[in-house]
């Protein structure tokens, strides 16, 4: 019988999300940080029935494909979880995770594509958020610890560019200087929340988000960044609620940049401060030059993107050969992508701003029976019931599916299978290092429909 504190022979057997698993006296044991076919002494921590967790203390057997991490906080913060595995294997990693949870949850099967690589693995993410945390003087910003809300100060993280760690350095120092209380989650008390930035085109947008009105003196942080960043732009937003969303609904501009300007896929755009748009770059663009590929638009006379953010895709499917709809909720990235059509002359665009559960059923209706091809891009929450009825209401020939999370993803193709089936799976390493994985699924009409 196991017990917490115990120390077993622990031989990991496969894969299961971020850990390993494997069976030590009759229990199914869950341990990070190991990769398939090494054997460690492990340590209990928690034990439910015939299920248990533990934490390594001595690697026994260790596997080729182990790498040493990049980071000096590997293990500790949250950032991370598969930097101890080569490249290589985090890419058998990723595909065997979404295969898993396509059969397992969606009872789907259905062959899935080895992971495109991203084209950088280290400094790929062009979008810090981090929380600020600690005492007045003694300022850390950095990551949460795994599992945990104790933060890890972390000044550099590998997974950003060098003006991550630029801008972290600077901002920590001028809140100790100017004697800036960090939040405390506990009483709620405290100024500075978060802070998050953007970073495209060689331009940074930063936001400080506030537990209230901030009050104090942003000069001497402006004066920093101009010394450091050419082209910036400053924003303070106000978040008073007592949860753990980042921003709240209010912002202000301070000085500089009100947007970042840019071109990607032939399509220029603009960027507010808290607007979504993909972190990875290089993959974001291996996934839409894919998307384009897939959707057969030959024939449509509807094209609806869903959750279509500030319009960057939809601006490169959008043809005058049909009526485009793009749905998004945040009023900020709508407005972007209004300004993005604008800007390239995009034809029959409409951009409708308001929940997809509720607009999708209204394209639908005002449509009827003409020929509609869709694009769905949802948060990690995935579709829900009525998204998925109002997709098999519209009948379109096909759907493509860009799913963050594959478990979610496996879920909604359950729900439209009696409908479409996945003819191409494939996932995408948009955050390597992570075990998070971005997937495309193409979804063909079925025969008898």
């Amino acid at each position: 019988m196991l017990r917490v504190n115990d120390v077993v022979t622990f031989t990991a057997e496969s894969y299961s999300n971020r850990e390993t698993v494997g069976t030590v006296d009759g229990y199914t044991v869950f341990v990070p940080f190991l990769l398939t076919g090494e054997r460690a002494r492990v340590r209990i921590n928690y034990v439910k029935k015939n299920v248990a967790y533990a934490d390594v203390t001595e690697i026994l057997l260790s596997s080729p494909q182990r790498a040493l991490p990049h980071c000096e906080f590997f293990g500790k913060c949250g950032g991370c979880s598969l930097s101890h595995m080569s490249y290589a294997e985090q890419l058998r990693f990723k595909q065997n995770k979404v295969a898993l949870n396509l059969s397992k949850i969606g009872g789907l099967d259905v062959d899935v594509l080895p992971c495109v690589p991203s084209p950088s693995v280290w400094g790929y993410r062009n979008k810090i958020s981090l929380p600020v945390r600690g005492k007045r003087g003694a300022v850390k910003v950095g990551m949460f610890e795994r599992d945990s809300h104790k933060i890890v100060d972390v000044r550099r993280c590998a997974l950003c560019g060098e003006w991550a760690q630029t801008l972290v350095s600077l901002f920590a120092e001028y809140c100790n200087m100017c004697g800036i209380e960090p939040y405390d989650e506990r009483s709620f008390a405290g100024c500075v929340r978060h802070l998050t930035a953007r970073y495209e085109e060689d331009q940074l947008l930063v936001t400080v988000v506030s537990n209230g009105e901030f009050t104090g003196d942003l000069r001497p942080l402006q004066q920093s960044l101009a010394r450091r960043f050419e082209r910036f732009g400053l924003f303070v937003n106000v978040n008073t609620a007592r949860n753990n969303v980042i921003l709240g609904e209010k912002s202000r501009h301070v000085c500089g940049l009100e947007y970042i300007e840019g071109e990607h896929l032939g399509v220029k755009f603009r960027l507010s401060p808290d607007s979504f748009f993909q972190v990875n770059d290089g993959v974001k663009d291996l996934i839409y030059a894919k998307a384009r590929q897939l959707l057969d638009l030959s024939s449509t006379e509807i094209f609806a993107d869903c959750f279509s953010g500030v319009g960057l895709l939809t601006n490169v499917l959008a043809s005058e050969r049909f009526e485009t709809y793009a749905i998004e909720i945040e009023p900020s990235s709508v407005a972007d992508a209004k300004a993005m059509a604008v800007l390239n002359g995009t034809p029959r665009l409409t951009n409708v701003c308001g929940d997809v559960t509720k607009e999708l059923p209204k394209i639908v209706a005002a449509n009827h029976g003409k020929k509609m091809t869709v694009l769905v891009d949802p948060p990690r929450k995935g579709l829900n019931v009525e998204i998925c009825n109002a997709l098999k209401e519209a009948s379109p020939n096909c759907i493509v599916y860009v799913s963050c999370d594959s478990a979610t993803l496996a879920r909604d193709l359950a729900t439209l299978s009696d409908a479409y089936s996945a003819v191409y799976v494939e996932p995408y390493d948009m955050f390597p290092q992570t075990d998070q994985v971005e997937t495309l699924v193409l979804l063909n009409r079925s025969e008898q429909n």
